[in-house]
């Protein structure tokens, strides 16, 4: 019996004893209580036992009451045993309760333990010292410790504890001993019976791997039995509904190697014979049928079932049916093994907004919201425009989740359309330092609000608009800018923004700069949304550029580039972007076509135009594995009195941006004295990234660049350079870091064919 129900036993019947004795005869048979005690407390207050205590002095006594307050105190936690005893006194009774507190934890002594560290194993066991020292904890943290060693490949690992407690403190130490065993490596992965697919495609699906140099190939038993449903489940979904799978070990002699064996019984292969939809009128089947992925000769399987029907809802839901109900009903014929699916469709009525409630939002306004939402009241509730609502409140970086759900409206067929959002930090200060192979070693202090509004004093936030100031100090770079931007400008679609900054490069030759460059300037922005993805953009820049420090050595060419010299320069773009989010972009692609003029009519001191065509594409496939790929091209040329496109305006080719595999700027022209990149008057450029996730915020890369820069536009796409590697990409809080290793392909002059690292810390959004 536990101890709890034995104290309580003898505790009933101690109170029994007490009621048929002669005291209770006055009162009518119920004697005053005269006195409460409590004995036996070190650590707890007896006030606050008393406080759970509901026998209370100076009312008739009751053992029921009584025999209760045995079980709160008992109850509480502290106490290894509790007593009452009813003792005769003077006009009544007097009620002691007899505690025996537990003993105090005080700390953890190990022996055995050589795979885990002090901390660890003191985290997994979930006691802290000064506490009263709770068993059950205890085997809680012993059950933590077997888990974390066989996490770690040690699946025959045995712990035990024993407990000596101090009389005089009534603290305890908790002695572990630990028998650690042997770390057992999955040397073979056998698969046996199956006929439908190799082995290879079978272990592909399983975690649990094979060892070799570059994976642990640990054992963990939890993992196998998942790994059994995750094949019997794989063959479901291809067809075979009927199959069974078993796995087995064989640990030799040594106890560190392991063979497994997963047996597969398969049984039959399911196909689909027809496809029936029952109840659609509103729209042609033809198009209905093209939401299907599990179509007639298919396998079939319950999560095709599932993942079709549920592609039927969203056929409807996107078109407004939001009452639409399908119900799959597959008719599966046992000696053929083949199966009729049959959708019974229900498309009931269109559905409305009647109202949109936003919640969530603390800081941002709802009109910055609402001017994202692509639905609006009186509308039908479409979901194509939930989607497109959600990736531009997204696409803001306000949010960390945008949920959308609906609430009942004044009739049937009306919804209230709820947008719940969780705000994310929209402001930071930031400051860091990093090294890259552009900028060498650069520091940086940064103040920005994305949610800005300064018509809110003194919180500063909620209308959506952005500011930022940022300077950098770098070996080769010098920036402060000052921005500001305001998305909707007097109520419409139309962003209003201005930029003022000085920004210098000093001359560094291994870098391609051959020279010193300082600007100083600034402009004025305004852009407009023409449709959910297209959008134009216009700019008038005046800056003011000097060169400097031209090596002697130089051409005249390029020493005639040195000096002071004022652009004046309007331009414009038209963009489609239809990416499903442009920090984190998975599918879609982007479209641009970019033009400037500087000089002419601008007046100041150089005459040229520019024109850049630029597209991306993302390409989703897998999980989680994007193919992007990008390409741009452009020119720039001289016309009135000016002669030659000033240095700092033209292409340059090379490095972490264009080319990887190549030095920065050393693709394309060079001056024929000095051997300093001089940039061209056209370029072509084509990127292709495959990305893929290691772990978390970890992804990993294989690219392939090709492109170059020609000093003149006739001699546009004569010959190509390229470059190919590998290299990793990581978010961190001062933003994405970039590390790619790349190798030439083709020979540049004066350029050895090398690995070449190429790093960069990105301001994150």
């Amino acid at each position: 019996m536990p101890r709890g129900g034995l104290v309580a036993l003898v505790t009933a019947c101690l109170i029994v004893g007490y009621v048929s004795s002669p005291a209770l005869s006055q009162d009518e048979g119920r004697p005053i209580v005269r006195r409460v005690r409590l004995e036996g407390t070190r650590a707890i207050s007896t006030t606050a036992l008393l406080g759970k205590i509901q026998t209370q002095e100076e009312r008739p006594f009751s053992p029921i009451i009584a025999n209760e307050d045995v079980k709160r105190l008992y109850q509480t936690g502290f106490f290894e045993d509790v007593q009452v005893r009813v003792l005769e006194v003077i006009g009544g009774v007097e009620v002691v309760f007899t505690v025996s507190e537990k003993a105090l934890y005080h700390r953890v002594e190990w022996e055995g333990v050589r795979v885990l560290k002090p901390k660890k194993l003191q985290e997994l066991i979930p006691l802290k010292t000064g506490e009263f020292l709770d068993e059950r904890k205890l085997t809680q943290g012993l059950q933590a410790i077997r888990e974390e060693y066989e996490r770690r490949g040690y699946p025959n690992v045995m712990a035990e504890y024993t407990i000596r407690t101090d009389p005089a403190t009534g603290e305890a130490v908790v002695y572990l001993l630990v028998d650690e065993g042997q770390r057992v490596k999955i040397r073979r992965i056998e698969v046996a019976n199956n006929q439908a697919f190799p082995d290879r495609r079978v272990r592909k699906v399983m975690q649990t791997k094979r060892w070799h140099w570059f994976r642990s190939g640990k054992y963990q038993r939890t993992v196998l039995a998942e790994d059994v449903e995750r094949v019997a489940a794989f063959y479901r979904g291809q067809g075979y509904q009927d199959a069974a799978v078993s796995a087995t070990t064989d640990l030799d002699t040594s106890g560190r190697r392991m063979a497994i064996t997963m047996t597969v019984e398969e049984g039959p292969l399911y196909r689909v014979e027809q496809v029936q939809l029952v109840g659609n009128v509103l729209f042609p089947e033809q198009e209905i049928r093209k939401a299907l992925t599990m179509g007639t000769g298919a396998p079939y399987s319950l999560e095709g079932l599932q993942t079709d029907t549920r592609a039927l809802q969203g056929f409807y839901f996107d078109r407004g049916y939001i009452f639409a109900d399908v119900t799959p009903e597959p008719a599966v014929d046992p000696q053929t093994h083949q199966v009729v699916l049959a959708y019974r469709i229900t498309e009931n009525e269109l559905g409305y907004i009647e109202r949109v409630d936003i919640r969530g939002n603390l800081r941002t306004k709802d009109v910055v919201i609402r001017r994202e939402l692509r639905v609006r009241p009186g509308e039908p509730l479409l979901g194509t425009k939930l989607k497109r609502s959600r990736e531009r409140l997204m696409n803001l970086g306000f949010f960390e989740e945008v949920d959308f759900a609906t609430e009942e409206g004044s009739t049937p067929a009306q919804k209230d359309l709820v947008v719940n959002v969780k705000e994310q930090k929209t402001g930071q200060f930031s400051f860091g330092g990093g090294f890259s192979s552009v900028d060498r070693l650069l520091g940086f202090v940064e103040v920005e609000q994305r949610n800005f509004d300064w018509r809110n004093w003194p919180a500063l936030t909620g209308a959506g608009q952005d500011v930022r100031a940022r300077a950098e100090l770098g070996t080769v770079r010098r920036n402060y800018e000052l921005s500001f931007t305001e998305p909707w400008w007097l109520g419409h679609p139309l962003s209003f923004g201005f930029d003022v900054y000085h920004r210098s490069l000093s001359r560094n030759r291994s870098l391609g700069l051959g020279y010193d460059e300082e600007h100083r300037g600034g402009d004025v922005r305004l852009g407009h949304e023409f449709t959910d993805y297209i959008r134009g953009d216009a700019l008038y820049r005046l800056e003011r550029v000097k060169i400097s420090d031209i090596p002697t050595e130089a051409s005249a060419d390029l020493r005639a580039e040195a000096g002071t010299k004022t652009i004046s320069l309007v331009g414009g773009v038209l963009t489609f972007d239809n990416r499903d989010n442009r920090f984190e972009p998975t599918r879609g692609f982007t479209l641009s076509a970019a033009g400037d003029v500087a000089g002419g009519f601008l007046g100041a001191d150089r005459d040229f135009y520019r024109m850049i065509a630029a597209s991306s594409v993302y390409l989703p496939h897998a999980k989680h594995f994007v193919l992007e790929l990008r390409a741009r091209t452009g020119v720039v040329e001289a016309y009135g009195d000016s002669g030659e496109v000033p240095i700092f305006e033209r292409f340059f080719g090379g490095g972490a941006n264009t080319i990887r595999g190549f030095r920065e700027r050393r693709v394309g022209p060079l001056d024929s004295a000095s051997n300093d990149p001089i940039g061209g008057e056209t370029m072509l450029m084509a990127n292709a990234d495959w990305v893929f996730p290691i772990v978390q915020q970890l992804k990993g890369a294989v690219f392939v660049d090709v492109g170059n820069v020609w000093r003149r536009v006739s001699d546009y796409a004569e010959e190509f350079e390229a470059g190919t590697g590998v290299g990793v990409r990581l978010k961190t809080p001062l933003g994405p870091v970039r590390l790619d290793l790349g190798y030439p392909l083709t020979q540049v002059k004066d350029e050895e064919k090398k690995l070449r690292f190429h790093f960069n810390i990105s301001r994150g959004f």
